[in-house]
């Protein structure tokens, strides 16, 4: 650690003063980022905000027979209900699984852009990707669930690590409310993680942004309930996290508190997912 003052003839205190400065700037504060809430929201399993919403969120819908199928363009799909429904039923934003049309091209999972339109009559999906347009084709089935899915929280944050030496300390907090069906015995298994996710640009010139690929999981904590059967709510799931520490390479990153869920038997569907306080907060501090 360089000493103030400097003599002109000290050559070690100098090297450490300007690796001090080129370092960037120290102490704790200078890169924060967080979230907190504790009124009650509903996690909506989309891939993109809005990751909560004030109403109780569909988390599973029971497959649905497809009448007729058509591309509307290279990105967009539109899947007509062989009966028409009572009510829409699927949110905008839904990661819906289409499967057994007779031409098994329009077959597929639709993430992370999903239902981009619903009516009681078809539902409309996009995807990232452009597909030469396909003849329009007929069957099969629209379902939509969680289990095995990654739910997003609006518990996150972005910060910026500059230096080799930097650490960044997060701190989460969620607390949930998990409601399931259970066609037969089945056991749930929740998973609560703070993952990190990096970021880079979108080499669009016209529109420059940041995306982001999963990076890693920083924290991870499990939770099991045994021998499910019908409809029921699992009592409060309370997960803490009271300080980690990572240590990432120079970048951007985005670190979310998320929500997976899985079942043993297939037997046992998320319908909703109560999410009441929660928080996560990042810090990035120099050494």
């Amino acid at each position: 650690m360089a000493q103030y003052p400097i003599d002109r003839d000290d050559s070690d205190n100098i090297a450490d003063a300007v690796n001090t400065l080129l370092s960037g700037p120290s102490g704790l504060g200078q890169n924060f980022s967080g979230f907190s809430a504790y009124s009650t929201a509903y996690l909506t399993g989309n891939y993109r905000a809005p990751f909560t919403q004030t109403e109780p969120a569909n988390l599973y819908v029971a497959p649905i027979a497809l009448g007729t199928c058509e591309m509307l363009d290279g990105r967009t799909w539109k899947y007509n209900f062989a009966y028409i429904q009572a009510s829409p039923p699927f949110a905008l934003g839904s990661n819906v699984d289409v499967y057994g049309v007779d031409n098994s091209f329009y077959d597929g999972w639709f993430k992370p852009i999903g239902v981009i339109a619903c009516t009681t009559e078809y539902v409309i999906c996009r995807t990232n990707t452009t597909y030469p347009i396909a003849a329009p084709s007929a069957n099969g089935f629209v379902e939509y669930s969680i289990v095995d899915a990654t739910m997003s929280t609006d518990a996150n944050a972005r910060v910026t690590v500059t230096g080799g030496t930097d650490r960044v300390f997060v701190s989460a907090q969620l607390d949930q409310i998990v409601s399931y069906s259970a066609l037969g015995l089945d056991d749930l298994f929740v998973n609560v993680s703070i993952n990190r996710y990096a970021g880079f640009l979108n080499q669009d010139p016209t529109n420059p942004d940041y995306l982001f690929s999963f990076d890693e999981t920083v924290a991870s904590k499990d939770y099991t309930f045994n021998n499910l059967e019908g409809d029921g709510i699992i009592p409060m799931i309370e997960t803490v996290y009271a300080t980690i520490i990572d240590k990432p390479k120079p970048g951007y990153y985005w670190y979310i508190l998320e929500v997976y869920v899985s079942n043993s038997n297939g037997l046992l569907y998320v319908t909703s997912d109560e999410v009441r306080l929660r928080d996560l907060s990042a810090q990035v501090v120099k050494q």
